[in-house]
């Protein structure tokens, strides 16, 4: 039971993980804007109507944010989709000549030193 509850944990600091990679995102980019608002040499008016201007352009930037985040994810499954497929065939290839490698030593070790062939009849 170790193991599961190792492994739930393990998922949920990943996903809460993203989120608080985002909420970083997010404030370091309102601190930086409000940064470079509060040290440039503007009056009020002009400060007010330029954190109205970037504020109206926050959502936008935010949605691109996600679509291209959930995009790269997408694109990540997709190519660890085509990995383990080609991983499985692989696998059987490596199976089924194993198996037929095994049948014919199988078959050689039951004819013993027989002049005999597989595809003869005896």
């Amino acid at each position: 039971m170790g193991n599961n509850s190792d492994a739930m944990a393990g998922q949920d600091s990943g996903s809460s993980g993203i989120g608080a990679w985002f909420i970083g995102l997010f404030l370091g980019a309102l601190g930086g804007a409000a940064l470079a608002f509060l040290t440039t040499p503007r009056s009020g008016s002009e400060i007010r109507g330029k954190l109205k201007e970037t504020a109206k352009d926050v959502p936008d930037r935010v949605s691109e944010l996600v679509d291209d985040s959930l995009d790269l994810y997408a694109s990540g499954v997709n190519y660890l989709q085509l990995v383990v497929e080609e991983q499985t065939m692989r696998l059987k290839r490596a199976v089924a000549a194993g198996k037929l490698a095994a049948a014919k030593k199988r078959e050689e070790l039951e004819l013993g030193s027989s002049s005999v062939l597989p595809f003869q009849y005896r």
